[in-house]
């Protein structure tokens, strides 16, 4: 009974380390602007993820729990950087629009393209890149200010639980369209299954479109664990 008193109390101690390795620096929650990344300490996490994993195993699965807790452990802490390039001007966003639409353009501001996808869509290894890249095209209205348009990626992990990182796609420059990308180091040891990744757009700070998607961790027979991105 002593033993297991003990164990319970060492497991409580390990993730409140979890927790510290997993705080967002600044206390801003896991949503930013214009920064790298909204990292915490995948470092920290991890070790603390293998040392529950390793606690709550049993027997000879002590070793395989901690590889899946610190794998969970590295996920739960993903740092996704995000970067954009403009490929259109906002005059040749509103002149195209012009030109299949009579001449007019609209009175409110309006995204006329969302596109989001993994780059690669093939197999991914632990330590390759994950890219999600999306395609963004906006018109001014005759009536609004310059559009402010940000982007937010939703990664969910295996216990429902969502990171989330939202980043200005535009800053200043309005109107246009842009090539954006949130890109993450796949951590090592994530445990087989599906894990959802969101996208959503926002103009103005209201949701204007959005897309699911998924990527897949498997086991090859050579025992290699690998993302496939769809």
């Amino acid at each position: 009974m002593g033993g297991k008193i003990i164990r319970n109390s060492t497991i409580s101690v390990v993730i409140a380390l979890f927790a510290t390795g997993c705080a967002t620096p600044g206390g801003g929650g896991n949503q930013a602007s214009g920064g790298a990344s909204d990292q915490c300490n995948p470092g920290i996490a991890a070790l603390a993820g293998a040392a529950v994993g390793g606690l709550l195993a049993q027997g000879n699965n002590r070793v395989r729990g901690a590889a899946l807790g610190a794998g969970l452990a590295s996920l739960a802490c993903v740092a996704w950087n995000y970067n954009v390039k403009q490929t259109k001007t906002a005059e040749q966003a509103q002149t195209e629009y012009k030109a299949a639409n009579l001449g007019q353009l609209p009175e409110r501001s309006k995204v006329t393209r969302y596109e989001t996808r993994f780059d690669p869509s093939a197999k991914v290894p632990p330590g390759g890149k994950l890219t999600v890249v999306s395609i963004i095209e906006v018109v001014q209205g005759t009536k609004d200010q310059k559009p402010l348009l940000e982007e937010e990626l939703t990664l969910v992990r295996p216990d429902g639980s969502e990171v989330k990182s939202r980043k200005k796609a535009n800053e200043n420059q309005g109107a246009g369209a842009y090539l954006t990308s949130y890109s993450m180091t796949m951590p090592t040891g994530v445990p087989q299954g599906v894990y959802p990744v969101k996208t959503a757009l926002f103009m103005n700070g209201e949701k204007v479109a959005s897309k699911d998607m998924s990527m897949q961790v498997v086991s090859l027979p050579s025992g290699e664990m690998v993302a496939f991105a769809r």
